[in-house]
């Protein structure tokens, strides 16, 4: 089992490498029209021509799944499914656009991580058979911090889509300039 796993992150540590340093005399080179339009618009669908960082985006989406479904905060619970739903929306925008796994692969180092050890803190907080002040003071920053996670991560979505933003801006401008010299 773990031979196979380990093939399967060699031959996908083979495919990022040929995507991102490409020979022109490799007729193996990975092709980048692999990333369609239908890979962003299938949302949850994650297939072996997903890069590392986004399967390692997909585990972190499954732990924190794991950790909305046992935890039962009126607060914590909603801004972990709303984090679920902004990583989805980062991975799959990160399928079809570069730029955007660079991002992911820094949250996926630091951000997620962080959050994941918290977020199991908080379980073993809530499940402690004593609470104290300083308990209950830990939980309360964990939820706080992790609802500040959550803002900027939809900075980081934005941003991600800020290229996209300014090539359609773009589009609207010509295309209103051009409807303008024509009369219309």
């Amino acid at each position: 089992m773990a031979r196979d796993e380990d093939d399967f992150i060699f031959q996908r540590l083979r495919q990022n490498i040929q995507r991102n340093f490409p020979r022109e005399d490799d007729v193996n080179t990975y092709n980048t029209n692999n990333y369609n339009q239908n890979n962003y618009s299938n949302k949850d669908s994650y297939s072996n021509e997903d890069s590392l960082i986004i399967l390692e985006t997909q585990r972190n989406i499954d732990k924190i799944t794991d950790f909305s479904q046992k935890i039962d905060d009126p607060e914590l619970t909603p801004a972990l499914k709303e984090m679920i739903g902004i990583l989805k929306e980062m991975a799959n925008y990160s399928k079809v656009n570069k730029e955007g796994e660079k991002k992911l692969e820094k949250i996926n180092e630091y951000h997620l991580p962080t959050a994941i050890k918290m977020l199991n803190s908080y379980i073993d907080f809530c499940n402690f058979p004593v609470k104290n002040e300083n308990i209950q003071k830990t939980a309360q920053e964990i939820e706080d911090v992790i609802i500040k996670l959550n803002e900027a991560l939809k900075k980081m979505l934005v941003e991600m889509n800020q290229n996209k933003l300014i090539d359609i801006n773009s589009d609207i401008d010509v295309l209103k300039n051009m409807l303008e010299k024509d009369g219309l």
